[in-house]
């Protein structure tokens, strides 16, 4: 993976943003059309590796299979600004081989909300894991720049 060299954070700072980021992963794919789609999911950061889950029939799967490239960001939506982005690649595997679902589930959910919980897992057999190995990637951070008086 290449750090872009304007980067604002090390790699060291960008793993560590994306091991506690709660906001979801934008990704990127093509539709049947040609036009970009974005699409967020749930995710999880190892070892500069992100990972996120979606249903086998979901259109971001069937987007990916027919394109694997993505680019993807991991952004705040709250005042100062600041995230990472950057371009990977994709690999889909069967979610029983990696349990992401159950990972994002517990990341995410915190052991709340059940029901959802249970109806997301009630599923799992059907599910992708969605293996996002980045081959470029920038933290941008606006926060000296977005003081707040």
């Amino acid at each position: 993976m290449k750090i872009h060299p304007n980067s604002s954070w090390s790699k060291d700072e960008i793993f560590n943003y994306l091991d506690q980021a709660t906001t979801p992963i934008r990704i990127s794919c093509t539709d049947d059309d040609g036009y970009p789609v974005i699409c967020s999911l749930w995710f999880i950061h190892q070892d500069g590796v992100l990972w996120a889950a979606s249903h086998r029939n979901s259109y971001i799967i069937k987007a990916l299979k027919n394109n694997p490239k993505t680019g993807f960001e991991v952004a705040t939506n709250e005042y100062p600004y600041h995230g990472v982005r950057g371009k990977a690649d994709i690999t889909l595997l069967e979610d029983s081989s990696v349990n992401i679902l159950e990972k994002v589930i517990t990341k995410y959910l915190q052991g709340s909300n059940k029901k959802l919980s249970n109806w997301l897992l009630s599923r799992k057999k059907d599910e992708y894991a969605i293996r996002i190995c980045p081959i470029s990637i920038n933290a941008w951070d606006f926060s000296k720049r977005m003081v707040r008086d």
